[in-house]
C-alpha cells in the first residue's frame, strides 16, 4: 500500500515539475528522453512493412541496419535555428537523436530490403526469405 502511494506521489511531483518548466517555454522530460518516433510493423504476406513518422529528418542522417532478425533504425533531427530574444509561447516539436531496434517475427532477405523516405514518412519493405514463403507441393499419381 505504501509503495503504491509513494509511486503516485512521485508521479504527481514529476507531472507538476514538467508543468512548471513548460510554463517557462521548454519541456525537460522530452529533452531527457530525446526524439522518440513511433513505428508500425505489419505483415504484407510476402514481406513485412515498417512505417515510421520522422518529420524534419534529413534522409542522409537515417541509418537502417538489419542483423539476422533484428532491425535497427537510427537518426537525428536538429532543433530549428531561433534568433536571440525570441519568446516561446508554445513548443511541442522535439529534437535529438533516436535509435529504435526490434526483433522481426522471422528472418528476412536482407539483400532485398528497400527503404523510402518521403514527406517525413519512412517506409521499409522487408521481403521474407524464399524458404519462409509457402510452397505448393505437387502430388504425383501412378
Amino acid at each position: 500500500m505504501f509503495r503504491v502511494s509513494m509511486f503516485n506521489e512521485m508521479e504527481n511531483l514529476h507531472r507538476e515539475m514538467d508543468q512548471l518548466f513548460r510554463g517557462l517555454g521548454f519541456s525537460p522530460a522530452l529533452e531527457m528522453r530525446g526524439f522518440s518516433p513511433k513505428f508500425k510493423l505489419n505483415d504484407g504476406g510476402e514481406a513485412y512493412q515498417v512505417t515510421a513518422v520522422l518529420p524534419g529528418i534529413d534522409a542522409e542522417k537515417l541509418n537502417i541496419n538489419i542483423t539476422g532478425r533484428r532491425l535497427t533504425v537510427s537518426g537525428e533531427t536538429k532543433a530549428p535555428e531561433v534568433p536571440e530574444k525570441v519568446v516561446w509561447h508554445r513548443s511541442e516539436r522535439s529534437a535529438g537523436s533516436f535509435e529504435q531496434s526490434f526483433l522481426l517475427p522471422e528472418q528476412v532477405d536482407a539483400a532485398k530490403v528497400a527503404a523510402e523516405y518521403k514527406n517525413g514518412i519512412l517506409l521499409i519493405n522487408l521481403p521474407r526469405n524464399a524458404e519462409a514463403l509457402p510452397k505448393k507441393i505437387a502430388v504425383k499419381t501412378s
